[in-house]
């Protein structure tokens, strides 16, 4: 958990949202529509203005997920906070505000559109979270352009192709799914960010095969990984909800009539 009160909501109104596509008290949700472009947001010193603001801008950033992962920078921990809020409210119905969907834009071209680079430029941790936004989102199969303001001067760095602009909820979706299938392979892709992670999401992007290619190796792999510092039982309880849903899942893909899978993505 953390220890502030916009990223403590976030985590605290998801499962609902997640589990039921509502949650009890509406209300609730404005005070996570009031961080919209707000200071401490990630982007906003350099002219983005369409990111939630879960940490005040002279703190130091951190979080821990549910799943019990660190974050390992101010950055990245603003990052993952702005993904989480934007879930949580897209999970609740509220894609239909200008604010969420340009927020999910916005996450999308702090990580997915970037070039070059095996993690986008970013953290494993915090792109298995944005896969959430890929999963959410009702139109993850469409054409159409996301709406994403590249005027801010973030957007100048060489990691974006500035002749490269437009791209729409269907480019996302699938550079997010290489990605997954890529990193799938080995746990040592994904450093800081367990399967179990990556592997929820993934389960609302079933029918395609980079989701059944990867599943499993994420079990796998998740199940065989001992690295890292012991997890609180809240986290392990977390990881063990997740295994559950993937066995399930997983199960289901065996049943006969299935087809063949697609290969993945070269490393």
């Amino acid at each position: 958990m953390s220890d502030t009160p916009i990223l403590d909501a976030a985590l605290r109104l998801w499962p609902a949202a997640r589990d039921s596509g509502a949650v009890d008290n509406p209300d609730d949700l404005d005070a996570l529509l009031d961080a919209f472009g707000q200071p401490g947001s990630p982007g906003h010193d350099c002219g983005v203005t369409t990111t939630f603001a879960c940490f005040p801008p002279d703190a130091e950033a951190s979080l821990t997920l549910p799943t019990g992962e660190p974050s390992a920078s101010d950055e990245e921990a603003r990052l993952i906070g702005h993904i989480l809020v934007t879930r949580t409210l897209m999970a609740a119905g509220l894609g239909v505000d200008a604010r969420v969907s340009q927020a999910m834009a916005t996450a999308h071209a702090m990580t997915w559109t970037t070039e070059g680079g095996g993690h986008h430029h970013t953290t494993p941790l915090a792109l298995a979270s944005a896969l959430w936004l890929v999963a959410l989102d009702p139109l993850t199969a469409d054409d159409r352009p996301l709406p994403i303001d590249w005027s801010p001067a973030c957007f100048e760095r060489e990691w974006w192709d500035p002749d490269y602009r437009l791209f729409s909820h269907y480019d996302v979706r699938e550079r997010a799914l290489d990605w997954a299938a890529r990193v799938g392979r080995d746990p040592s892709r994904h450093p800081g960010c367990s399967g179990w992670t990556i592997a929820e999401p993934l389960l609302r992007l079933g029918g395609d095969s980079r989701v059944d290619i990867a599943l499993p190796m994420l079990s796998t792999g998740a199940q065989a990984t001992t690295d890292g510092a012991p997890i609180r039982a809240a986290a392990g309880l977390e990881r063990g909800r997740i295994a559950a849903l993937v066995q399930l899942y997983l199960q289901s893909a065996e049943a006969p009539g299935q087809g063949g899978a697609r290969p993945a993505p070269e490393a």
